[in-house]
């Protein structure tokens, strides 16, 4: 008897420790290794690291849509606006994805400021979560990050997210996301890009991203990226003209097959002359 006593107990334990307690908001596969670099970046690179909203000299505004392993129930829609403001720059970014019988809205407000070599940003989030018959459940989270122009051509910098109020559930119950980012951006003159990204978020394993971004002319644009931790591979194309970028994608993941994605990018004027 006191064995099958330990023996549940045992269970209960290891599926305690099991569950991942952290909320993270839905991502999509796009690439936002733009954060680290001052010539690639776009109006979704601040989800990466707020402190790249520093480096802004237009208005910069997105609209994106994926298909999330080609299911219609996990759909993701997000829009994505950043601009100069004062010595920094400030971005939005409202997110929702799933269907009718469960969905998720995310809104973001960030901010970056100019310190020369050195770059700040923070970050407030809000996640809410719907699921047919149930009460929504409500995580709140902020973020710090930074950015260090090491040369000319290579910039590094890290970010880190952590829950700030709500929780979901009673036995084990979730939380705001616990997500740090590292980034590397080296800059191999203004038309090519090659950048590393090491993630960690709370409960789940370690993922090392890496990507190449490559310019051909002013109108063409070609992206390859991959999740080395999940042998993920990421394409993107894109065309350009009149200021006005559109950009397809896709993602591979081996077990659960391909997540398209479509991608509308505006940039506006220098606003630093």
């Amino acid at each position: 008897m006191m064995k099958l006593l330990k023996l549940l107990g045992g269970l209960i334990y290891c599926f305690s420790g099991m569950g991942q307690t952290a909320h993270i908001p839905s991502t999509n596969a796009y690439i936002t290794a733009g954060a680290y670099s001052a010539h690639f970046m776009d109006a979704f690179s601040f989800v990466s690291n707020p402190a790249c909203l520093a480096g802004l000299n237009s208005f910069l505004c997105g609209m994106g849509v994926e298909r999330k392993w080609m299911l219609a129930s996990l759909n993701n829609y997000a829009l994505a606006s950043s601009f100069h403001l004062d010595n920094g720059g400030m971005g939005i970014l409202l997110q929702r994805s799933g269907d009718a019988d469960y969905n998720e809205q995310t809104g973001e407000l960030a901010y970056g400021k100019n310190l020369g070599l050195l770059e700040m940003g923070v970050r407030f989030g809000y996640i809410k979560t719907n699921a047919s018959g149930y009460p929504g459940a409500g995580f709140g989270y902020s973020g710090f990050g930074i950015r260090f122009h090491v040369s000319e051509n290579l910039i590094a910098g890290w970010a880190l997210d952590l829950p700030v109020f709500g929780k979901a559930g009673k036995i084990n119950p979730e939380k705001g996301p616990q997500i740090f980012n590292m980034g590397f951006g080296y800059e191999w003159g203004t038309d090519l890009f090659l950048a590393l990204q090491i993630v960690k978020v709370s409960g789940l394993p370690v993922h090392v991203i890496a990507s190449i971004a490559y310019r051909y002319g002013e109108q063409f644009f070609f992206s390859f990226g991959l999740n080395c931790s999940t042998g993920s591979p990421v394409f993107q194309s894109g065309w350009e003209k009149n200021q006005l970028c559109i950009q397809l994608y896709t993602a591979y993941e081996p077990v659960l097959g391909f997540s398209p994605g479509l991608v509308l990018l505006w940039k506006g004027k220098n606003k630093k002359g």
